[in-house]
């Protein structure tokens, strides 16, 4: 099962090095015949701050038409499946089924799911992680339910007298835009007081925003409450290896022929690395060349190019193999 394959895994080298090429018309001959999936990060990769990224719907639509299966990894846990599925129809990436997408949000549900979970949990995050544990039957309260949000006494005086909820047996805890002190002090409580689970969506740091910016991200809700307890959770986003099982327990992906697309180093391109994939990294989000090629960086992708788009460009200047050019006939 997925939690036996998640327990006897151990971390992969985040040293590994690849013979790194940058995407050309000359290899993207190499890549369609040598990879059958491909794995995409989507903020960053796919769209930026809300905005579909040029090209992207375009892209994504001639690897469809020549056989090439694609599935949808992201470490934000806004949004459930569905809500992403309706999300890329609004930006113009068609043909997306909820099947194809695993968001950290899904992942929580799996996780408490391998494990024979059956208590309550409590919930630092939004509708996606929610509305994911509501599908897979599990009960949740915000980490806030208790809060007397009338009252006039202040986060620490309620949080020394609050009781806690007996029934709730595990601490989740993802992106969250109305984090706050109570919500940090009631999660901090739950762990160490009723020793409850403490899982996280993913440690990112930070995250693309507009106008260039990168905003603080889950990483640093999740670094708040780590400092809190003491205690360091079970994250079951990239680059854990938990999420790679979760997919083949699903997809029964073939490693040397999956590829892993994103925009960070140390989330996309980590985890594509630690799971033996080929991977390429895109220079429209967090990692930029300045930070690839930085003496101090030790992971590094198979390929990577300005823009996921970049395929499209390489691929109109290429004629496709002859197994690609067999499966773009097929209905």
């Amino acid at each position: 099962c997925i939690r036996d394959r998640y327990q006897r895994r151990v971390r992969g080298d985040s040293n590994t090095k690849h013979k790194m090429e940058k995407l050309t018309k000359q290899n993207i001959k190499t890549i369609l015949e040598s990879v059958d999936n491909f794995l995409f990060d989507c903020d960053g990769v796919l769209w930026r701050s809300g905005t579909v990224i040029e090209g992207i719907p375009a892209t994504l639509q001639l690897l469809r038409r020549l056989g090439k299966k694609l599935y949808f990894v992201s470490n934000n846990s806004s949004s459930s499946r569905e809500q992403y599925r309706h999300k890329m129809e609004g930006l113009g990436i068609q043909e997306v089924k909820k099947e194809e997408i695993f968001p950290s949000s899904y992942c929580i549900a799996a996780y408490l799911e391998s494990i024979g979970f059956n208590k309550k949990v409590a919930v630092i995050g939004e509708s996606g992680i929610k509305n994911e544990l509501e599908e897979a039957g599990f009960k949740y309260v915000d980490a806030d339910q208790s809060l007397d949000k009338t009252s006039n006494i202040n986060y620490i005086k309620q949080l020394e007298e609050v009781e806690l909820d007996k029934d709730i047996g595990a601490v989740v805890i993802g992106w969250d835009h109305h984090f706050n002190y109570y919500k940090l002090g009631y999660a901090k409580l739950l762990i160490t007081e009723q020793n409850c689970l403490f899982v996280a969506t993913n440690t990112d740091s930070t995250f693309p925003a507009g106008k260039g910016r990168f905003l603080p991200g889950s990483g640093s809700l999740v670094a708040s409450l780590s400092t809190a307890t003491g205690k360091q959770p079970v994250v079951v986003g990239k680059p854990s290896k938990f999420l790679y099982d979760v997919l083949d327990h699903k997809l029964k992906l073939e490693p040397k022929r999956t590829m892993m697309v994103g925009d960070r180093l140390d989330t996309d391109i980590l985890f594509g690395n630690m799971c033996n994939l080929q991977t390429l990294l895109v220079f429209t989000g967090v990692s930029g060349e300045e930070e690839l090629k930085d003496p101090q960086n030790t992971i590094f992708p198979t390929y990577c190019a300005s823009t996921l788009s970049d395929i499209l460009t390489c691929l109109l200047y290429t004629s496709p193999s002859p197994r690609d050019r067999q499966k773009s006939r097929m209905p």
